[in-house]
């Protein structure tokens, strides 16, 4: 997993069309499931996933929660379809 520093300067880069700052999804992807907003959770794990490559997936993602970020609703978020299948392979294999 990346250091939080390093964390922050990838989820900079999703901020652009949201009022949410990089360190407010830094606080959705380590927070526990009843703490946070399901909706801005799933748009987050769907920006990774369409964004970075999957070795950098693996170390924004805690791994604890990669299962959660493959669920189907999230998986039919992404982005052209071929990664759609690319991620429901990514999952199977998990």
């Amino acid at each position: 997993m990346y250091s939080d520093e390093e964390l922050l300067k990838y989820l900079k880069m999703l901020t652009w069309d949201t009022t949410l700052t990089e360190h407010d999804l830094l606080k959705l992807l380590k927070s526990g499931q009843d703490e946070v907003n399901h909706n801005d959770l799933n748009t987050l794990y769907i920006k990774i996933l369409n964004w970075f490559s999957w070795h950098k997936v693996r170390r924004i993602i805690p791994h604890d929660k990669l299962k959660e970020a493959l669920a189907d609703t999230i998986i039919r978020g992404l982005f052209p379809r071929p990664l759609r299948d690319k991620y429901r392979y990514v999952r199977s294999l998990l």
